[in-house]
Order: structure tokens, then sequence, then C-alpha cells
């Protein structure tokens, strides 16, 4: 039987791209014929680009986002309480998108709206965010309080992070829901490959543009950096959004916003918001809500890895270099960044290199089930292809590699722990949006078929929920963060009370333990 990427790269190789170079690829949800149509390579790379950009922006506020902060005289404590919104807004957020672009029936679809007006928020914030102190020190002496700007700094970057992450939720909501609503269920894995590609290629070129050496820039400042990679960030997440938007064409379901004979009030729509939420949940298919559960473990784990990886790297150089007897200077904190940063470059190379090849080596949910009969090493191999074994194993090998940074005392296999770590997190961005959105996209399919047949009865009965739906998991992945935040908290804490030097390294020993824990869950999906 063919693999999944045979299926899609035989279909229409026959077609010229140079002759369609300037067709718009218009794809719509719902087919009529009940038939889902194939998606080609360049329509599937349209439709997940906008992730790309979005990745862009997440690189700037982790790589930059707490020099920037501290830049600006703002506290370490401050600073910590500031990230902290971004799980917060990220629990909240999504499943009220998810279910009020379920309701859009705007001409220009359900999602395309709301990704774009994210973009525009996201865009607005981090350029405010970037260029806060010029804003603030204007905006005081025209109102002839100069003196007053330092204080206003504070207030004011805690406001524009809010509308930033606000903005991210909105864009990031309405991407996965696009993704979902375009490409038929067994396109899902393959797209969700291609969205992880763009998020390591964001990746990358983020790091390389993070390397612009800072006098280029003028006088060497952490602002100028900020300020650098937010501009890179927003003509990225420009053009890529304009690529979704303009290629991508959906087709709103006609289903009614609400049921006939309801009584409007003025609470009316924010009562069938919260209704239609508590719907996501419920009707979620059951695998989907199993996926949840692994996820929930698996954010818990990579939250420390992904914060506190680079400054992992670095301080075990400054430790070498203090057992040498060397005072820490200047230069050793470059040296020691410049080893963070190769493991961090290396570390997205790897998670885009799998994203590259696991559309190659997954086998397909459509595929036959492997019964106790087949003994043979092709059916034993294919039990190993399945999605979710490739998640358990990329979780098992997150915690193997956390684990051991007990045994770690060398920068260089410091490097060596994050950059392999790469394999484990190019799978974990792949293998949950592609079970998720292979489960919920033959969930609407069967929707889609019973309203065909049913008319309006059956579309109200639970169809049209994926925006929902994905806000759900959503938020099954930024709640654990807030628990590993306080955690993380409680680690640092605990280490400097015993007086242990080694604080980062029992922080990504603890995430170690609910990587465990995400792997079991896996292995039984």
């Amino acid at each position: 039987m063919r693999s999944l990427y045979e299926v899609v790269a035989g279909r229409r190789s026959e077609r010229s791209w140079l002759s369609e170079v300037n067709t718009k690829f218009t794809v719509e949800s719902n087919e009529e014929d009940g038939v889902d149509e194939e998606l080609e390579t360049r329509e599937l790379m349209a439709l997940t680009a906008s992730i790309g950009g979005l990745q862009m922006v997440w690189l700037t506020i982790f790589s930059h986002g707490s020099a920037y902060l501290s830049s600006l005289d703002i506290p370490k404590l401050h600073i910590s309480l500031i990230w902290a919104l971004a799980p917060i807004c990220g629990a909240t957020a999504p499943p009220i998108v998810g279910v009020l672009s379920d309701r859009c029936r705007l001409p220009s679809g359900r999602r395309r709206p709301f990704m774009i007006s994210g973009a525009g928020i996201v865009i607005a914030a981090i350029t405010a965010l970037a260029w806060i102190t010029p804003i603030t020190d204007l905006i005081c002496s025209i109102h002839g309080v100069p003196s007053m700007a330092g204080s206003l700094v504070l207030y004011w970057a805690i406001f524009w992070v809010v509308v930033l992450n606000i903005g991210i939720q909105i864009l990031q909501s309405a991407s996965r829901a696009l993704i979902l609503d375009v490409c038929p269920s067994q396109q899902q894995a393959l797209a969700s490959a291609w969205a992880g590609r763009f998020t390591g290629v964001g990746n990358i070129l983020g790091y390389m543009l993070g390397s612009v050496p800072l006098p280029l820039l003028g006088g060497g400042l952490e602002a100028w950096r900020f300020r650098w990679m937010a501009a890179c960030a927003v003509v990225a997440l420009s053009a890529t959004v304009t690529v979704t938007a303009f290629y991508i064409h959906e087709q709103p379901p006609q289903v009614p916003t609400c049921d006939e004979g309801d009584n409007e009030t003025v609470v009316s729509p924010i009562i069938r918001t919260f209704r239609a939420v508590v719907q996501g949940v419920v009707s979620m298919p059951p695998k989907a809500a199993q996926v949840c559960k692994v996820q929930f473990f698996s954010a818990m784990g990579w939250f420390g890895f992904l914060f506190y990886n680079s400054t992992y790297v670095s301080d075990l150089y400054l430790h070498y270099m203090g057992d040498e007897g060397m005072v820490h200077g200047p230069a050793h904190r470059d040296v020691g960044m410049r080893f963070a940063t190769t493991a961090s470059v290396l570390f997205a190379v790897l998670a885009l290199a799998m994203n590259m090849i696991l559309p190659y080596i997954v086998s397909s949910s459509y595929e036959l089930p492997i019964t106790h009969n087949q003994k043979s090493w092709i059916h034993r191999l294919h039990f190993f292809r399945q999605t979710h074994i490739l998640w358990a194993l990329g979780s098992l090998l997150y915690a193997t590699l956390t684990l051991s940074t007990i045994f770690v005392t060398s920068s260089t296999g410091g490097t060596i722990t994050v950059a392999l770590a790469g394999i484990a997190w190019g799978i974990t961005q792949w293998a949950p949006f592609a079970l998720i959105g292979e489960e919920i996209a033959a969930q609407q399919a069967d929707q889609d078929s019973l309203i065909e047949q049913g008319g309006k009865a059956a579309a109200g009965a639970g169809a049209n929920q994926s925006g929902a739906m994905l806000g759900v998991h959503s938020t099954a992945v930024c709640a654990p963060q807030i628990l590993a935040a306080v955690a993380s908290s409680a680690v640092f804490w605990v280490t400097a009370w015993m007086g242990i030097g080694d604080a980062v390294g029992w922080v990504l020993r603890l995430s170690g333990v609910a990587g465990v824990v995400a792997a079991w869950l896996a292995w039984r999906l």
C-alpha cells in the first residue's frame, strides 16, 4: 500500500506548476459532492505559510523579550509576571475565538477575517512594544509631565504584552482552524508537517537575523536588537498571512447562527458563546480528547526546556570556567551565549529535519490495523510508524535527554543534549495536530453528510465546531504552562535555599518527569 506522501505526491503530477503559478488556489472546505479533493503541494504551502510568520514573532519574544524588558529597567520579578500573561491568555482566549469564528458568516469566510485581524493586532502590539520608550517619552512631553515617563513604561509594557498575546491567540487559532477546515482528513498529517516545516524555517531564519552584529544597528543596545527582530517579524508575518489569505478561499457553510425562536437579549451572544465552548468540549471525538490529555503533560514538560535551554548551556560553560579558577567576565559570557546559540540553531535544524521526513515514514490511519496474527517484521515496522507511537517515542527521547542532564558537565555535552531534543520537538510539533486534525476533520465530514441528508435539524446538532475544539486543544497546551511556571519558580527557590547552583538543570529534570507521563499516555492512544 502506498504511503501518504506517495498518494499526495502522485496526484495531479502531470500538471505544470509554471502554467498555474499566477492562479489563485480556490479551496472550498465543504465539497458539494461529498468527496474531499486532496490539495496540491503549493496549496498546502500557502495554507500553512502563516504559521511560519507567527513563529518569527514567538522567537522574537522568547529570544530577546526578557533582555529587552531588562534594558527598560523593569525588575526581573515583574518580567517573570509579565511573561506569565502569555499562558493565561492562551488558556482562555482560543476557545472563545474558536466559537466566534465557527459562527462567523462573513462573505470572506469564517477563519480569514480572524486571521487577518489577529495579524494586525500582533503587528501593532509588537511595534508599539519595541518603541515603547520613545512613544512614552513623546506622550509625556506632550502632556507636560516628562518626569513620569520612566514609571509609565512598566504599565505600557504590561498593556502591550497583553494585547500582543491576545493577537497571537486570535491569529494562531484562526490559522489552525483554517488548516482543519480546508484540508481533507487524509491530508491532515501532511498539513501538520508543512506547518512544522514553516515553524522550523521561522526559527532558523530568526536565529540568523538575531545574530546580526549589534554595531550595525546603532549603539549596540539590546533595545535596538529587539526593534530589529520585531521589524523582521512584522515583515515575515505580513508576507505569510498575505499569502494564506490571498490564495486560500473559504466557502462558509450555511448553518443558522442560533436556534429559531430564541428570545434575543443583550447577554444572548455571551450565553451562546460559552454554551458553544462547552459543546465543543462535549462533542470532541474520544481520540481527540485523549490527545488533549497527552498535550497537557507534554506542554508541561516542554515549558521549562524552551525557556531555559539557552541559559542551561551558557551556565555549563561559565561553571566550567569557574572550576578552572577564572573570573566570569563579559567575554566569557559572550562565549557562553555563542554555545547556547549554536545549540539552539542545531535544535531548530533537527526539528525542521524531522518535519521534512515524517510524512515519508508515518503510516496513515486509513491503513489496515495490525492483527495479532501478523508477526512479520514489516508489520512490526508498521506499528512503529503510527503517529501516536512516534509521538510516544519522541516524548520518551525528550525525557531521557532531560533526565540525563544530571551526568552532563560540559557545554559541549549540553549542546549535544539540546540539539538532540530537536528530534523530539519536531515530532511534538507535528503529531498532536495531525491526530486531532484527522479526528475532527473526519467527524466534520460525517456531519456534513448528515446535514445534506437531514437539513437544518442535522445542521444544528453540533456541526462546524472545529474552531471550538481546537480552542480546547490550545487550552490543554497553555494551562499546564502556568503550572510549569509555578513549579519552575519553586525549583529556583528551593535550590537557592539549599545552596544548589544547578537550578536550571533541576528544572529540566523535573520537566523530564512530565515527559515520561506524556510518553505513556501517547503510547495508549
